[in-house]
């Protein structure tokens, strides 16, 4: 059993520890988080998922059974009462406010068997929950995809239509499935010598045809064509039916091309997929163009993130087919419109002027605020976001240009319903030339194992926290040692910031095992986005003999803005081995805020030039105790790093900053993992 977490409700903090150390000791892998109060309970279920609540010795006035009961049954968790069953009258009359387990505290063995038992059953409920969320979305899935299938598919119950595709509706020549919803296939086949009754027969018994069957399709419109048919067993809305596949004959023709259809098309929008418009677009930079002005520009929806809380699968799909529509219906002939990602379009654009580049642009977003869209009985607005970037004559191939589309929507996506234009930033790597040195060079210290971890203390103003060290790489070189910020983005662009991290870490972890600090370690983009990473870092952790609790994963803010979704992935995997996450560089901007809400964060670091010369900058004081006021409304902790005078400690702590690292210290840091 791997570890879970269990929610005491006790008035002793020592009775807790009890049942910590007694679970433990009898094998079951357990965190114990200890509440008194209704509000502890609220919050610890808000946060920490625990598999349990024992309801031990509580204070009936702060924590009533049946407040408790309502809570445990909101959050589906199974609820336990713990207690000696001496007074037989308060249980009768707890037990009649509240439905719950009874656990007695005076057989330990009787303890750990019922605690372990309702964990497994908490945990089988819960997976069970996951399993059919997924069996929902996976239906939801197929229809999709039955429905958009070029192959005319039907599924029939005693001989007449309960579904059809829009293939099928179209080879019959109808608008819609309540055209034939009465229709009988005795009434539109044709199938010669087989006897088409005793073969309907046939196939409600299961006796399905092993070959085709040939027959004469007649149309509602009285025209005929011939066809294959294939038959095989099917659900639909939970009940047996019969799948029937119409093939044409004269549909081979046919095949090629709707097969390249389909691999270049998205199914939702019908739009061109991401392989289609890389090609695309690299068939226009290799060939050039007679437009004076070209561009790529790149789409997303502001706030999608909330939206895909709010809403369901279908009405997402509903929502982001919407979209597309609105797209297509304000480009022109010549214009090259994709899905590229699950929320975002790329449109390729070609006019005589870079004005009216951008008027196409600023055309969109004045389509996406204006437009309503209905979805059952919803009626939503949106705005969106849209970078352009140009394709010009240095420009290298698809790729290069997409993502710097993608990185002028996210500016422009700080402040939502604009668009930006990309524009090169001139960087310590002036050239093509002066990059490939790099590159080399990160290569060949791969090779000879030159990267080593330099590890810092983090200290608490407080004085009562947990010690915590945080570990930043270097590389060696011959003339001295680079810090990660000199190579890291050049790696992560090469997609070599991930094998340097899975070179550093294994190493790093032994140095823990004597240690009883909490150690910050820092991803790179690359292993965010690696779905191979948790894995090997749990395995790496088990290897080690180091506790997941005592290791925080640091990602810097602008990493987490752009790689949202893989960042929500990788704590959801690593959660559970008792992994926090850290974000750096995190400052006022709203988008840095909205990261609470949508990850689990258990401590932010303050973007440096915030705390530079603090004591004299009231607006930065500001701006501290603005991040500390946002931190602590999701129970997050903060960081100041580089902090090089002691003068600036008091103003940190009067603006709520208690976790503190720097040259300050005058430490002498320890070189680790080398």
């Amino acid at each position: 059993m791997h570890s879970v977490n269990l929610l005491v409700i006790d008035q002793s903090p020592e009775s807790a520890e009890q049942i910590n150390s007694l679970l433990r000791n009898s094998g079951i892998k357990i965190h114990v988080i200890h509440t008194q109060t209704s509000s502890d309970v609220k919050r610890a279920l808000d946060h920490d998922s625990p598999a349990l609540i024992l309801y031990a010795e509580p204070d009936e006035s702060d924590a009533p059974l049946e407040e408790i009961g309502e809570l445990a049954a909101a959050f589906n968790i199974p609820l336990a009462l713990f207690t000696s069953m001496d007074d037989s009258a308060r249980l009768s009359r707890l037990l009649a406010t509240t439905a719950c387990y009874v656990i007695n505290s005076n057989d330990e063995n009787l303890f750990t068997e019922a605690v372990s038992q309702l964990i497994k059953t908490s945990e089988n409920e819960h997976d069970h929950e996951k399993q059919q969320q997924f069996v929902e979305e996976l239906e939801h899935r197929y229809n999709l995809l039955l429905d958009s299938s070029r192959d005319a598919i039907a599924y029939v119950h005693e001989g007449l239509h309960v579904y059809s595709n829009r293939a099928y509706l179209d080879a019959l020549g109808v608008a819609d499935h309540s055209e034939i919803a009465g229709l009988s296939l005795l009434e539109i086949l044709d199938a010669g010598e087989t006897n088409l009754k005793q073969l309907l027969k046939g196939l409600s018994k299961g006796q399905f045809p092993d070959k085709a069957l040939p027959v004469k399709v007649k149309r509602p419109d009285a025209t005929t064509f011939e066809a294959n048919l294939m038959f095989s067993p099917a659900r639909f809305d939970g009940e047996e039916c019969i799948q029937m596949m119409v093939q044409r004959q004269d549909a081979a023709n046919e095949l090629a091309a709707e097969l390249e259809r389909v691999r270049m098309t998205d199914p939702l929008t019908r739009l061109l997929n991401r392989n289609a418009f890389s090609e695309a677009l690299d068939s226009c930079i290799q060939a050039g163009s007679d437009n004076d002005a070209l561009a790529v520009l790149y789409i997303e929806t502001d706030d999608i993130e909330t939206l895909q809380e709010e809403l369901s699968v279908e009405a997402m799909d509903a929502f982001i087919s919407d979209l597309a529509n609105i797209i297509k219906n304000n480009l022109e002939d010549g214009d090259v419109a994709a899905r590229i990602s699950d929320h975002g379009f790329a449109v390729l654009v070609g006019r005589p002027t870079n004005s009216q580049l951008e008027k196409v642009g600023n055309d969109l977003l004045t389509a996406y605020r204006s437009h309503i869209i209905e979805i059952s009985d919803r009626a939503l607005s949106a705005s969106c976001s849209i970078g352009m970037a140009s394709v010009g004559r240095l420009t290298v191939n698809s790729p290069e240009i997409i993502a710097n589309a993608r990185k002028a929507q996210a500016e422009a996506s700080e402040q939502g319903d604009q668009m930006v234009v990309y524009r090169p930033q001139l960087t310590a790597v002036a050239t093509i030339a002066g990059e490939h040195d790099w590159v080399e060079r990160i290569r060949m210290a791969l090779s000879n194992l030159d990267y080593y971890s330099v590890q810092q203390s983090i200290v608490d103003l407080d004085g009562d926290g947990e010690q915590m060290m945080e570990n930043t790489t270097f590389m060696r070189g011959e003339s001295g040692d680079f810090p990660a910020k000199e190579f890291q983005r050049i790696a992560e662009r090469n997609d070599l910031a991930g094998a340097i991290d899975r070179q550093v870490i294994p190493g790093l972890l032994k140095t823990f095992v004597d240690s009883e600090e909490r150690q910050i370690i820092s991803l790179s983009n690359n292993s965010i986005l690696d779905y191979g990473f948790p894995g090997w870092f749990a395995e790496q952790l088990k290897a080690s003999c180091v506790d997941g609790n005592r290791i925080i994963l640091q990602i810097a803010a602008n990493a987490a803005h752009t790689n949202l979704r893989p960042a929500q992935r990788l704590m959801k995997e690593l959660k559970p081995l008792g992994c926090q996450l850290a974000v750096s560089r995190f400052d006022t901007e709203r988008r840095s805020f909205q990261l609470l809400e949508h990850l689990d964060i258990s401590f932010v670091k303050i973007m440096t030039s915030l705390t530079e010369d603090l004591t004299a900058n009231t607006k930065n004081q500001e701006a501290v105790r603005k991040v500390v006021e946002a931190a602590e409304a999701h129970d997050v902790s903060v960081i100041a790093d580089e902090v090089t005078d002691t003068s600036s400690l008091a103003v940190l702590w009067q603006c709520g900053v208690k976790l503190i690292a720097g040259t300050f210290l005058k430490e002498s840091s320890q070189v680790l993992a080398q």
